[in-house]
């Protein structure tokens, strides 16, 4: 499914903007339901709804992303690689459920690069499209909220605490994106420089959430 609608959103013309979205749907709901099927599984209406945020913005930042930087016949190459990857992501939230289960370290670390990766190329797009800046502000903050929930939802700290934890990280990294604006830089650069932000935000943010930050902790950060 991921594959097909990745494929054919990078290659087909005229351009179908929607098909990614729709692919993105698609994909959140399967993933919903591969949660929902976990044995271990005991959450409420829409307890399921952050493990669906990663897979479907994996779909739609490497839609765009690909769009923008990838040329020739490596796009469909690349959007396959793309949709394998979704997979990998929705399978290994199925495998985080269950924090008793011996895959769950593994996997969370396969989700935080996951999430790493698709942050960045959602803020190179996002650096270098022609939207107005309060547009991409807006955006770069909704995408990093989204992953930060993602992120922190292994934190002790659940709930409304970790929601408005993710919304403090979205405003940091809207901000810096408008401070970004006034600095000529590459998409790419961009991208890192609010990826390094975004690291730093969501890994203080979770030593705080578990109660382990200390003086040597947050001098790693440093």
């Amino acid at each position: 499914m991921a594959a097909g609608g990745l494929a054919a959103s990078v290659t087909l013309r005229p351009e179908l903007p929607w098909l990614p979205w729709l692919t993105a749907v698609l994909v959140a709901l399967a993933t919903d339901g591969l949660v929902r099927s976990h044995p271990a599984w005991s959450g409420g209406p829409l307890d399921s709804l952050v493990y669906t945020f990663l897979p479907a913005l994996g779909v739609i930042g490497a839609a765009l992303f690909i769009d923008h930087a990838i040329v020739g016949y490596a796009r469909p190459a690349l959007a396959l690689v793309a949709a394998l990857s979704v997979g990998a992501v929705a399978f290994g939230e199925y495998q985080t459920v269950d924090v008793r289960s011996r895959l769950y370290g593994p996997f969370r670390l396969v989700m935080a690069v996951a999430t790493y990766l698709v942050a960045f190329s959602f803020y190179a797009v996002l650096f270098t499209r022609d939207d107005p800046l309060g547009v991409a502000a807006l955006a770069v903050g909704a995408v990093s909220m989204l992953l930060a929930l993602e992120l922190l939802r292994e934190s002790r700290i659940t709930g409304p605490s970790s929601l408005l934890v993710a919304l403090a990280i979205g405003i940091s990294l809207a901000e810096l994106r408008l401070a970004l604006y006034f600095f000529p830089l590459d998409g790419l650069l961009a991208g890192a420089l609010l990826v390094i932000a975004f690291y730093l935000a969501t890994g203080i943010v979770h030593h705080l959430l578990d109660h382990d930050l200390d003086w040597r902790t947050a001098a790693e950060y440093a």
